[in-house]
């Protein structure tokens, strides 16, 4: 004869109503003719007694529980990591480009204004995206140089604009001058001046996490050769736009801040949500000191980078 039968039933019917009906423990009370105290007390029950088991079924192609060991020791609002073995940077660019589509267009809402950077997994996020809410998309820098035509952050922009009818606002123009003068009258012309009036707006910026060492940032081998020799010598390894950082995650000035056309680093902190999508084993170092300078609120990474982030 099966031990307190009434206590089991009783458990059986608390747990069904709580979880599946979507009861509250009052309701139940209610219902069973008992206290709420002892509902709470069923429904333990029923979990120790395994009257009521859990099946938790995890993506196939993400490792939430990778994700959520890096959101805790960076201190994120989210991460996505790819499930899969060790792999370079070059392999991911497509998958890594689905997943932030995929994030992009759960995220964003009617009305917001989107910045967007360069790059190759930008690129590959803008061609995987169908549909995006009407948001307004704000290029955030000229074009470095040495860009191949779907990387470049004007093209970009109009893709991602046009997927929701939003406006857009591009930078026609590079992303530095070695002539400080040009640079500021680039500054001011009515496209550029229309564009940069909108980072102080934007809610949501998706940028690429470039790595100078090794080198895989866009960036970076499209530096002069003095810029770029300079800026590793300050210690930089990881770009974001167009703010240098160094191992440590703080920001290393460059002829960018005078000569540049980018958003800056203050106007870069503003920003309420700042998506950083970076994989491959070449840029687990960068990756790391851009989560060290707290650039970035979500990352979008591999497991085999989210592996050294923890160690």
């Amino acid at each position: 004869m099966p031990r307190r039968p009434l206590q089991r039933v009783q458990a059986a019917l608390a747990a069904r109503r709580y979880f599946l009906g979507q009861q509250t423990k009052s309701q139940i009370a209610d219902e069973l003719g008992i206290s709420r105290f002892k509902v709470a007390r069923l429904i333990d029950a029923a979990i120790e007694q395994k009257i009521i088991e859990f099946v938790i079924t995890e993506p196939d192609d993400l490792n939430a529980e990778l994700g959520e060991a890096i959101r805790t020791k960076y201190g994120l609002r989210a991460v996505l990591v790819l499930e899969g073995p060790d792999l370079s940077t070059s392999a991911l660019t497509a998958p890594l480009g689905n997943l932030a589509a995929s994030l992009l267009d759960e995220t964003l809402e009617d009305g917001q204004t989107l910045g967007v950077a360069w790059g190759r997994t930008l690129a590959a996020m803008a061609k995987a995206l169908v549909h995006l809410p009407k948001v307004d998309v704000v290029q955030v820098a000229g074009a470095p140089g040495g860009l191949e035509i779907a990387q470049n952050p004007v093209e970009l922009v109009h893709r991602l604009s046009s997927l929701g009818g939003g406006k857009a606002y591009p930078i026609y123009g590079p992303m530095w001058t070695e002539d400080p003068t040009l640079a500021q009258r680039l500054r001011q012309e009515s496209a550029v001046a229309a564009a940069m009036q909108k980072y102080g707006s934007i809610d949501v910026l998706v940028v690429g996490i470039g790595s100078w060492t090794p080198a895989e940032s866009c960036l970076c081998s499209g530096f002069p050769a003095a810029w770029r020799q300079e800026a590793l010598d300050a210690g930089v390894v990881a770009d974001v736009c167009g703010t240098l950082i160094d191992r440590e995650g703080r920001e290393t000035p460059s002829k960018l801040d005078e000569q540049g056309l980018s958003i800056t680093a203050e106007q870069l902190r503003r920003i309420p949500q700042v998506i950083g999508i970076g994989g491959g084993l070449e840029k687990a170092g960068a990756i790391a000191a851009v989560l060290r300078g707290d650039w970035i609120d979500v990352l979008v990474t591999d497991a085999g980078v989210a592996r050294r982030l923890l160690t």
